[in-house]
């Protein structure tokens, strides 16, 4: 089978790579719209398993952070313990981090252990800070990105849909005053 990456950019490239990109460099509200589009495309061409669904949303966030030119780190360990990414970077997550957010994204249905959960608030003391992206709603100590809401409630002390995530690390950073070098195309 094709790979989950290659799978989606060529959704990417069908809709337009350029053309996305220069949309939500205009509006980063547009990006909803993309991402919802992209998985409505993806769910046709492979099943929506956990761990495709994790891997389609690792991708998918890593183009949409770099379409969008919003800082962050991809796939670090600290302290033994692996993030998938940190917003903006690791100096302020070190040093402030009421400023910065750990997104972890899941990709099995049990969402993230206890264990895992407290390993990260080591890092992250602050839970609405400590965002994790999973196919339906799972439960924990964390604000809860999903890929299908049905009619499973999460218990998760926030909840979100995956389509916003671009939006609210956006809005996130312009409320923390990031002032992070960006990279324009």
């Amino acid at each position: 089978m094709e790979s989950i990456g290659n799978i989606l950019y060529s959704i990417i490239n069908e809709i337009g790579k350029e053309k996305v990109q220069a949309d939500i460099t205009l509006n980063v509200g547009v990006s909803k719209q993309y991402i919802k589009m992209i998985i409505d495309r993806f769910s046709g061409v492979v099943n929506l398993n956990d761990e495709n669904v994790g891997s389609l949303c690792e991708a998918l966030l890593h183009f949409m952070l770099t379409t969008r030119t919003l800082p962050s780190v991809r796939k670090v360990t600290i302290e033994k313990i692996n993030l998938d990414v940190v917003i903006p970077n690791l100096h302020t997550l070190n040093n402030f981090p009421e400023k910065a957010i750990i997104i972890q994204i899941v990709k099995d249905s049990q969402g993230i252990t206890e264990d895992q959960q407290k390993n990260i608030a080591t890092i992250q003391p602050n839970v609405n800070n400590i965002w994790v992206v999973t196919r339906k709603p799972a439960s924990g100590n964390y604000v809860n990105y999903t890929v299908e809401c049905g009619n499973e409630k999460s218990t998760s002390s926030q909840t979100g849909d995956f389509h916003d995530i671009i939006v609210d690390i956006d809005a996130f950073l312009e409320k923390t005053n990031d002032k992070s070098f960006r990279f324009f195309h």
